[in-house]
C-alpha cells in the first residue's frame, strides 16, 4: 500500500472504532457473538457427501439424465423403409405390354394417389 492507501485505511478504522464505542452494549455483545459465529463457520469443512463435495453428485446426476433421454431417443427412431423406385423402374422395363400406357404413367399415378385419398 502507499501512503495515500495507508491514510485513508486509519481514517476508516478511526471512523469505525469511534462509532463503535457510540454503540449499545447489547448490540456490540450481538455483534462479537454474530462474528465468531461466522468465523466458527468458516472454518467447518465444507459439507460433503460420500467424501465428495456437494455439487458433484448434482452434476453426475444431470449428466445420467442427459445420457438417459439421449439414448432413449436413438434407439426409438425407427430408420424408415426407404421407397423401392429401382424396382418399380426394373418391372416398368421387364414387362412386355403397351408401352404407350408407360408413356403417360405419370397421369396413372396421379389418379392411384387421389384414389387412394379419398
Amino acid at each position: 500500500m502507499n501512503d495515500h492507501e495507508q491514510e485513508l485505511f486509519k481514517k476508516v478504522r478511526n471512523t469505525l472504532d469511534s462509532g463503535l464505542a457510540q454503540l449499545d452494549s447489547t448490540i456490540t455483545e450481538r455483534l462479537r457473538q454474530s462474528r465468531l459465529q461466522a468465523v466458527e463457520l468458516a472454518e467447518q469443512k465444507p459439507v460433503r457427501l460420500l467424501g465428495m463435495p456437494r455439487l458433484v453428485p448434482v452434476g453426475g446426476f444431470a449428466t445420467l439424465a442427459v445420457a438417459a433421454v439421449a439414448l432413449s431417443l436413438w434407439f426409438t427412431m425407427r430408420p424408415q423403409p426407404l421407397p423401392n423406385k429401382v424396382a418399380e423402374d426394373i418391372e416398368v422395363l421387364t414387362v412386355q405390354g403397351n408401352l404407350e400406357m408407360y408413356k403417360e404413367l405419370d397421369f396413372f399415378q396421379m389418379l392411384a394417389q387421389t384414389h387412394e385419398t379419398r
